[in-house]
């Protein structure tokens, strides 16, 4: 277990070197999601108020966590896996002793976690000042959000 935590560590140090990368990825996040709130917005209020039981502040909501969630999720990021066996990299990786998925795994919830704090949340804390966001009205959402969270990274890395 000591191996893996020690690969998501150097993932996390290895992303946290590019700050010029992460200064921008918190800027064109939050561009990006205030254009995708203004298009939202344009089209509930010609709707009449509401679209499909969506009102602005709860459109505001899924932009603001829709930006936050990009960076840790990675879907549409590169696949260093795809890299390693370009490269042939994969051979090495095949003869280590540790499991090859988990210690990609490892490495991908590390950089998860670094993309979390820094590319994630100022989008959706500038975002919710500005048009506000919905709350749950239920406590149990922010555990079971925080699985979902959990979950999503550990299957988008495959």
């Amino acid at each position: 277990m000591r191996r893996y935590l020690e690969l998501a560590k150097g993932e996390f140090r290895r992303y946290s070197t590019y700050r010029l990368a992460i200064a921008a990825g918190i800027f064109t996040n939050t561009v990006f999601g205030f254009i995708r709130a203004g298009v939202l917005f344009a089209a509930i209020d010609a709707a009449g108020g509401e679209i499909a039981g969506y009102d602005t502040r709860q459109a505001a909501t899924y932009v603001w966590l829709g930006q936050a969630m990009l960076a840790p999720v990675a879907m549409y990021a590169w696949s260093d896996v795809a890299d390693r066996v370009r490269t042939g990299q994969i051979a090495i990786d095949l003869a280590r002793p540790i499991d090859l998925q988990l210690s990609y795994w490892a490495r991908d919830l590390g950089r998860a976690t670094l993309a979390l704090p820094t590319r994630g949340l100022p989008p959706l804390v500038l975002g919710a000042l500005i048009l506000g966001v919905a709350y749950p009205s239920s406590w149990t959402a922010y555990p079971l959000g925080l699985l979902s969270l959990v979950l999503g990274v550990s299957i988008s890395f495959m």
